[in-house]
């Protein structure tokens, strides 16, 4: 996973979500396992009372069937969403990429960020991972979920803004200082 990086830029953070949001999935595919189980020694006790033994082939393939499909939705589709799902943070822009096959990528650039939040349930607070809002101004905002380390991305990203130049803040105005010594940001010595 390479992200294109302009003159200059250079990545601060690449990071996953956090681990926590397979807890879920993982225990669904252990309930899974354990319906398997009973099932299999269900099965091996013998035919059914009225069960004909042709339909037992059919019975165990469909069943495999199923098994297999419960399996991709409960576990492996979380899965490979969480491992195609990436937060990027570079020296001037915060990149959300997500999937596999149909790649979605979000830019934005950390000049146009206006205000950051954190949100953290009472789970999140124990694994350290948070929701990030990000104010970009004019009503939009962006929600990352589950970021993991969130109080130390949410500095990484602070710092990031903090570090970039005044004029990248103001849309190229000059935000320069003043040749007379003058302190205040755009004051000019007058000739």
């Amino acid at each position: 996973m390479r992200v294109k990086l302009a003159a200059g830029e250079r990545v601060v953070v690449r990071t996953r979500a956090h681990l926590s949001v397979l807890i879920g999935p993982f225990l669904g595919l252990l309930g899974l396992l354990a319906l398997t189980g009973f099932a299999l020694g269900w099965a091996s006790r013998g035919t059914p009372a009225g069960w004909a033994e042709p339909w037992l082939p059919l019975a165990a393939a469909a069943g495999g069937f199923l098994l297999l499909a419960l399996w991709l939705r409960i576990f492996m589709l979380p899965f490979l969403r969480w491992s195609t799902t990436w937060y990027i943070l570079t020296s001037s822009r915060l990149i959300h990429r997500r999937g596999a096959a149909r790649r979605r990528e979000h830019q934005i650039a950390l000049a146009a960020v206006y205000q950051l939040d954190i949100a953290q349930s009472p789970w999140q607070r124990l694994t350290r991972s948070g929701m990030l809002t990000i104010d970009l101004g004019h009503d939009r905002v962006l929600t990352y979920r589950n970021v993991p380390q969130i109080h130390i991305f949410k500095d990484f990203v602070v710092a990031a803004v903090s570090e970039l130049p005044l004029t990248a803040m103001f849309d190229g105005v000059d935000m320069g200082f003043g040749d007379d010594g003058d302190t205040r940001p755009g004051s000019r010595a007058v000739d």
